[in-house]
C-alpha cells in the first residue's frame, strides 16, 4: 500500500520549500476558502503541496479501483458509467457554481467521479447508459468513509476512449451503491434515497434535441441545431417525463431523464420519441400509470426556481402493491 504524509509531515516539506508557518496557514485557509469548506484542512494542505511540486505520493499512473487510497493525486482510471447523479448548481456565502458526479466500475470495484470545471461539466452531458469514461490526472479524497476521485482544472476527462473496454463491474467496491430507504418527508437536499410510493399525477413529457454522435444538448443559432463538438447537426430528440409519488407522509416530484423516462412508462425508449408527434398515444399511457406503486432510487436536489425539492431518478421499478400496503400501514 501507498502511504501518504500526514497534515505535520506535509506542512514540514511546506518549510522547506521557503515558506514560513504564517505563510502556509494563510494558503491553506486561502485554499479551504476557495472550495467554500468541502475540502478540509490537511486535503488543502495536499493541493498547496501539489501546486508547488512538492510530491504526496509518486505519480500513480493507471490504476484500478480497488488500488485508490485516499490523497493520492495524478491517478488516471478506466470504468463503465453504472450511474449519473447529474450536474446540479449550488450557491453559498462564499461560492457558487455547479458540480457535477456519477459513478464508475471496473473488474475491481466502483467510485464516484466529482467533476467541477466547467469544460469537464459540459462533457457530461453526451454521457449515455454504460459509456466508458477514462479520467486523467485526478486525485482522490475520503467522503463519508467513501474514496471519490475529483477532477480540477488539470484533469482530463474522456467518453469512449479508444482500445478500452470493460465487460464486468464489481458493485459494491470503492462505493456504497446501497441508497438508504426514506419517506419522501424525510427526504433533505442532496440525499441519496430509495422511496416508495403510488404515483398520482403523470406530466406530458418534454423533448428537446441532442446531437445523434455525442448525445449533448443541441443550441438553436440561426435556425440551425448546433453541437458544440460537432458543429451543425441533424437533430435527434430525447426526453425527460415527471411525475408526482406520494407515500402517505408527503408527494414529491419525481425526474427521470432518456432511457429512465421509458423505463418508467413501460415502453422501448424507441416508441416513446416516437409519440413527439403522436401526443395523443401518450394520454393512454398516463392513464395506465395513475396508482402504480413504484420504488425509485436516486438524489434529491433543490429546484431553485420553483424552491422544492425534486427527485432525480437513477432507478426505477414496479411494485407488488399488495406489499406496498403492507408497508405504508406501519407507517
Amino acid at each position: 500500500m501507498i502511504a501518504a504524509l500526514n497534515y505535520n509531515e506535509i506542512v514540514s516539506k511546506l518549510k522547506e520549500k521557503g515558506l514560513d508557518g504564517k505563510e502556509i496557514d494563510e494558503k491553506i485557509n486561502k485554499k479551504m476558502d476557495q472550495l467554500s469548506g468541502l475540502i478540509s484542512k490537511e486535503g488543502a494542505a495536499h493541493i498547496i503541496a501539489n501546486e508547488l511540486g512538492i510530491k504526496i505520493f509518486e505519480d500513480i499512473g493507471e490504476i484500478k479501483i480497488e488500488k485508490v487510497r485516499s490523497g493520492m493525486r495524478n491517478v488516471n482510471i478506466n470504468g463503465k458509467l453504472t450511474i449519473n447523479f447529474g450536474i446540479r448548481s449550488f450557491k453559498n456565502e462564499k461560492r457558487e457554481g455547479r458540480v457535477g458526479s456519477f459513478v464508475i466500475g471496473d473488474e475491481t470495484g466502483t467510485i464516484r467521479v466529482v467533476l467541477w470545471d466547467d469544460t469537464h461539466l459540459n462533457k457530461m452531458e453526451g454521457m449515455k447508459e454504460e459509456s466508458i469514461v477514462r479520467v486523467e490526472n485526478g486525485y482522490i479524497r475520503e467522503n463519508n468513509g467513501y474514496k471519490e476521485i475529483h477532477l480540477n482544472n488539470n484533469s482530463k476527462f474522456e467518453l469512449n476512449p479508444d482500445g478500452v473496454k470493460i465487460e464486468n463491474v464489481k458493485a459494491n467496491g470503492s462505493l456504497n451503491l446501497n441508497f438508504n430507504e426514506k419517506k419522501i418527508k424525510e427526504l433533505n437536499v442532496g440525499d441519496r434515497a430509495s422511496i416508495k410510493g403510488t404515483i398520482v399525477q403523470v406530466f406530458d413529457p418534454r423533448f428537446y434535441e441532442v446531437c445523434g454522435q455525442c448525445g449533448k444538448r443541441l443550441i438553436v443559432e440561426n435556425g440551425s441545431f448546433n453541437c458544440a463538438q460537432h458543429g451543425k447537426v441533424n437533430p435527434m430528440y430525447s426526453c425527460v417525463v415527471n411525475c408526482v409519488l406520494d407515500d402517505g407522509t408527503e408527494s414529491v416530484r419525481v425526474v427521470c431523464f432518456r432511457e429512465l423516462a421509458a423505463n418508467l412508462l413501460g415502453i422501448p425508449n424507441n416508441d416513446l420519441i416516437r409519440m413527439k408527434d403522436l401526443p395523443g398515444e401518450f394520454e393512454k399511457i398516463k392513464e395506465n400509470l395513475l396508482g402504480k406503486q413504484i420504488k425509485a432510487d436516486g438524489r434529491a436536489n433543490r429546484n431553485e426556481m420553483f424552491d422544492r425539492i425534486e427527485f432525480i431518478a437513477a432507478a426505477v421499478e414496479e411494485l407488488n402493491p399488495e406489499k406496498l400496503l403492507e408497508e405504508m400501514n406501519d407507517i
